[in-house]
């Protein structure tokens, strides 16, 4: 996901960097969009409420020694002229989720949509991060002043801190399961069928060269040859089936106080199986749709 990309959907690495300062180019400008097909492992179109993230994990290994590992993302002032400075070597990788534009979603985008224009929030896909509860490119955070809450941040134990990365490490990006916002967006992707990362850094980059990563992706011979690995996503998933009686939020044969206190204790949730009418947000009328239809 970069202007210059001309071989979308067949290239063998994806390169992440940054262009901070730029005209024309996102403070990350060089991102991969990273989807997986989840239909044949997890039942869909079952409505978000009724999948519980436990825990997740993506993966995605390094096909050059480029960079040196460090897993904690910086503060965006460490950019600044005359800010504070970075004080460990290198700069973090993150997954963050994907916002689509351009009328896109996911499915339409597939290996090969199209990349937008080429100017500051021109791409029809980039990273999203979360601002009181709600979306926002994080293409852009440094121009902005902010620094966005990442889905996972690249780790491994196959080398220290502030070490070069050699060929072929594996960062596992741990899904931040906790966090409202994050367990909402990857259960509305499952729900969808089809879970979808952009994966971002702020390396050094330029056409003249540059010091940043090249992550293998699933067309690299490499794969082919069983000498790598594609990337890849690992979930534990608690799923909950509809209940075809009105107000049985766990589904258990009856209404009574379990579901009682499930509404309580998801009050607000906007993704929750506690959200009866569908209406977005569990709140009064899913709490009086489990009074009306008490015992039932």
């Amino acid at each position: 996901m970069y202007p210059y990309n001309f071989q979308p959907g067949e290239r063998v690495a994806g390169p992440t960097f940054g262009a901070y300062g730029s005209d024309f180019y996102d403070d990350r400008a060089g991102q991969n969009l990273i989807s997986f097909d989840t239909r044949e492992s997890i039942t869909e179109d079952l409505g978000a409420g009724s999948y519980e993230i436990v825990a997740g994990r993506m993966t995605i290994m390094l096909l050059d020694n480029n960079t040196f590992y460090d897993p904690t993302p910086d503060s965006w002032q460490t950019w600044l002229a005359g800010g504070p400075e970075d004080d460990d070597l290198g700069r973090a990788c993150i997954i963050s989720g994907a916002g689509f534009r351009g009328g896109y979603d996911g499915w339409s985008f597939g290996d090969d949509g199209d990349w937008g224009v080429v100017e500051h929030y021109g791409r029809n896909v980039y990273p999203i991060g979360y601002v009181d509860g709600d979306a926002v490119d994080i293409s852009r955070n440094l121009a902005e002043g902010f620094d966005p809450k990442p889905f996972g941040v690249g780790a491994t134990d196959e080398v220290a801190i502030g070490a070069p990365m050699p060929d072929l490490t594996t960062l596992t990006f741990e899904l931040d399961t906790s966090d409202p916002d994050i367990q909402c967006y990857l259960r509305n992707a499952l729900d969808d069928g089809l879970v979808s990362f952009v994966l971002s850094s702020l390396h050094y980059g330029s056409h003249d060269g540059g010091s940043y990563p090249q992550f293998i992706l699933q067309e690299n011979s490499l794969v082919f040859a069983g000498l790598a690995n594609a990337p890849g996503l690992e979930l534990e998933v608690v799923v909950t089936q509809p209940s075809a009686t009105a107000g049985d939020i766990n589904n258990d044969g009856g209404v009574d106080v379990s579901d009682l206190l499930r509404v309580i204790n998801e009050w607000g949730c906007s993704c929750c199986i506690s959200d009866i009418n569908n209406d977005g947000r569990t709140d009064v009328t899913d709490l009086l749709a489990v009074i009306n239809n008490w015992g039932g």
